[in-house]
């Protein structure tokens, strides 16, 4: 996510700167991989007039762990949206600006849920009400598979994020019942925190069918088809080997072209300057292929909609804010395609790890910038200028005794301005850091073996620092170690 600061930081910041269908992936390898998935079925309709989602979901869930498993957990994170939540999805600062006309509420339930077939008990557990627990009749075993089937009704928030609607147009971002990441110790069952993007998924297989009012036009991940029946537009959409699955509709104007064999479309409302939206999710989506390795994807789409951060990425569709300025809102599309790698194809735990991919795709978009000279952005100033801010805000924190260490969970962080800055910003000079160590083409070499190597998995810290060790052949993990807890020495300091 391209995050975006806080009122009564934009101000202090400002100071601060002063100073395929299912064969859209082809290959053997790649269709032995899928076929081992879990697989969402999801049947769902958009009541404009109540605004609510209602839906039937029938999950092949897979236990790709270790494990043997007695029960299924998934995550409810709509629930986070109900009145009465302990974890509001967004914090007190940004609580104007996501209800412009007013606190409102959402929140999902689950009926007839079923395992196999047979009638289950709808369990729902978690720190916030925010885990549907589906006990099993039998042991599932690694490998084994197991039939869950439920029926949900999402009721959405007139709010400006991932989830809501606003002025006729809807947000559907981490929406539906969706299985949590099996570990050594149990399942991940994290609530929906306010700062980062609180989430984490295993890839799957989708097929998701979603009907709205004729006169609505929507955008889904993966390839889609749409088909009219009386007043209501039907969208079909399948993909394999994707981490999530979003959606939005309204109002939307779209252009579409294509770029290597990739249909790339942007949606949007008010856009002055569709083309150049356009064109910088293109030029994104072909830079990154070459920097990394091809985009595995038949589609890609770029939304601009309400929304209260700068951005917000998911599989093959990415959520631009509609209040960004040109040169912002350009950057927020360079920043979510670069997710297209660094989170969907290649996940991490974004809860304990957000460095991992937010501060890589940052300074992936720096990257972009470098290659891409006549979007007229220094990437050498680019850097600089984020060196400048986060000396000076260390300057002005460290005699607090403030953790600079990048090791937290985003719950850890003592704010959003502070998670945003460490995570995105310092993260971006550690790989800067890093380059400037090993040099160019090993760095970039260590990407592309990162890449290939964790695609559809979810790579930890180690498998990134490996790689390039492996590709530098230098050590280069003490110099991680020193960023990422908070002991780097810069201008004869700590920080």
């Amino acid at each position: 996510m391209k995050q975006k600061i806080g009122k009564r930081t934009a101000a202090f910041l400002c100071l601060i700167l002063a100073v395929s269908a299912f064969a859209g992936c082809g290959g053997g390898e790649f269709d032995k991989m899928a076929e081992g998935l879990s697989t969402y079925k999801i049947e769902a309709a958009l009541d404009r007039d109540n605004m609510r989602v209602t839906a039937k979901m029938d999950v092949k869930y897979v236990n790709g762990g270790q494990s043997i498993l007695n029960g299924v957990s998934f995550h409810l994170y709509p629930n986070a949206y109900r009145e009465g939540a302990r974890f509001s999805p967004v914090n007190a600062e940004d609580w104007d600006d996501a209800y412009p006309n007013g606190v409102s509420y959402g929140g999902i339930s689950v009926s007839n849920l079923t395992v196999n077939g047979m009638a289950a008990e709808v369990n729902v557990t978690g720190e916030d009400e925010n885990i549907l627990s589906v006990a099993l009749t039998k042991p599932l075993y690694p490998t084994d598979s197991v039939n869950i089937g439920m029926e949900f009704t999402v009721t959405l928030p007139n709010m400006r994020h991932r989830l809501g609607h606003y002025e006729g147009a809807v947000n559907l971002g981490n929406w539906y019942p969706i299985a949590c990441v099996s570990g050594e110790n149990g399942f991940y069952t994290d609530p929906y925190y306010d700062r980062g993007d609180p989430f984490f998924s295993e890839v799957a297989n989708y097929d998701v069918t979603l009907t709205v009012p004729k006169d609505m036009t929507a955008a889904l991940s993966g390839v889609t088809t749409r088909s009219e029946t009386g007043g209501t537009a039907v969208y079909h959409s399948t993909e394999r080997a994707i981490r999530d699955f979003a959606a939005i509709a309204g109002a939307f104007k779209t252009l579409a072209t294509q770029a290597a064999g990739i249909d790339v479309e942007y949606y949007y409302q008010k856009d002055a300057a569709p083309e150049v939206s356009l064109m910088a999710a293109v030029d994104a989506v072909k830079t990154f292929s070459d920097l990394f390795g091809a985009y595995p994807y038949k589609s890609y789409k770029a939304a601009e909609t309400h929304f209260l951060q700068g951005g917000m990425e998911y599989p093959t569709l990415v959520f631009i804010s509609d209040v960004l300025d040109r040169e912002t809102f350009t950057e927020a599309i360079v920043h979510e395609t670069a997710h297209q790698w660094w989170y969907g194809v290649v996940g991490n735990n974004q809860i304990d790890h957000a460095w991992m991919d937010e501060g890589l795709a940052e300074y992936s978009t720096t990257m972009f910038y470098e290659r891409n000279p006549d979007y007229n952005v220094d990437a050498q100033k680019r850097i600089a200028t984020t060196l400048a801010s986060y000396v000076v805000y260390y300057e002005k924190t460290a005699n607090r005794g403030r953790d600079s260490s990048m090791t937290r969970r985003v719950n850890e962080y003592y704010n959003q301005f502070e998670y945003a800055l460490l995570t995105y910003k310092k993260g971006e000079l550690m790989f800067e850091s890093i380059r400037m160590n090993i040099g160019s083409e090993n760095f970039l070499n260590g990407l592309k073996a990162y890449y290939k190597d964790m695609s559809y998995k979810i790579a930890a810290p180690d498998d990134l620092i490996g790689r390039m060790e492996t590709a530098s052949k230098k050590t280069v993990k003490p110099l991680f170690d020193s960023w990422l807890d908070g002991n780097v020495q810069l201008f004869g300091g700590v920080i």
